[in-house]
């Protein structure tokens, strides 16, 4: 995802627009539940472009840092601030983080060099337990990741990785998700090249996609054209639309979670930076699947 900021708390949307076409609704209806937080200032730079859940904490990355807080209060129990360590941001001119995932006590960062031309798309581990980065990273390969890489989502139960690129066309072969072994990521020694198990073509170009997360075995993804989540069957690549976010026109949608907190807590956690004079208001909705 890419979102420009000033750091008075100004949160400024700045995105890649390219079309979306749909193919028809799914079944089921998605309804935002009544609860969500919002937040401005810091704690909007520190949230502003991730999220990842382990169903106990939300761990949320922006311009300005990294947060661990807890889902039922919002209560926060570790942060970083500027968590790009000097060893990426000096070799890679790394500088932004995009939406994480979390795995089994790492959170999974995707990390970016936009100001020197999206050369060198990484993803690095930190521990879950207080934000520190554990000093492993891999790196992506760029003929499959032109642009950078804006989000990463699991798949703990098939044990698989993904990726996409931020513009999709099919004419250039971008419309795809790019698919890395879980145990390659964590795996291998710090600074390989993460082999990419296969690719799979989408149905549909899907470009903007600011973060995406796997639950039921699809990917949902929060794509910042149409600030609508689109489902993916990543085996397949059959790409279907789910619903509109909750969001005014020129909004910007940003990273995605997955997680069953029921149906007053929802399976779908959004963060989105609000426009107008709202846009120095950050959110995370929430939305349930019913039908």
């Amino acid at each position: 995802m890419r979102l420009s900021s000033g750091l008075g708390g100004c949160l400024v949307a700045a995105g890649l627009a390219a079309g979306v076409t749909a193919t028809p609704a799914s079944a089921a209806t998605w309804t935002r539940t009544a609860q969500y937080y919002r937040w401005t200032g810091t704690n909007a730079l520190d949230r502003g472009q991730g999220v990842a859940t382990d169903g106990t904490y939300f761990y949320y990355a922006g311009p300005g840092g990294m947060v661990k807080a807890t889902i039922s209060n919002d209560g926060e129990v570790a942060s970083k601030t500027f968590p790009i360590p000097s060893s990426l941001s000096g070799t890679y001119h790394s500088d932004h983080i995009g939406d994480l995932e979390y795995y089994a006590g790492y959170v999974i960062a995707p990390i970016e060099d936009g100001d020197n031309g999206y050369q060198h798309p990484l993803l690095a581990l930190y521990n879950a337990s207080d934000l520190s980065y554990t000093g492993r990273y891999v790196q992506l390969p760029l003929d499959q990741m032109p642009g950078g890489v804006p989000w990463v989502a699991v798949d703990a139960n098939a044990g698989l990785v993904y990726t996409a690129p931020w513009t999709q066309e099919a004419a250039e072969g971008t419309n795809k998700l790019v698919v890395y072994h879980l145990s390659d990521l964590l795996g291998l020694p710090a600074g390989a090249t993460l082999p990419v198990a296969s690719t799979v073509t989408l149905s549909q170009p899907l470009s903007s996609i600011q973060g995406a997360a796997s639950w039921e075995g699809r990917l949902y993804a929060s794509v910042d054209t149409d600030n609508s989540v689109y489902s993916i069957d990543p085996t397949s690549g059959q790409v279907a639309y789910e619903f509109h976010q909750d969001t005014e026109t020129d909004d910007e949608v940003e990273g995605i979670a997955a997680w069953d907190l029921g149906p007053t807590g929802g399976q779908l956690h959004i963060v989105n930076v609000g426009s107008g004079l709202k846009r120095i208001f950050l959110y995370l909705q929430h939305y349930t699947k019913t039908g």
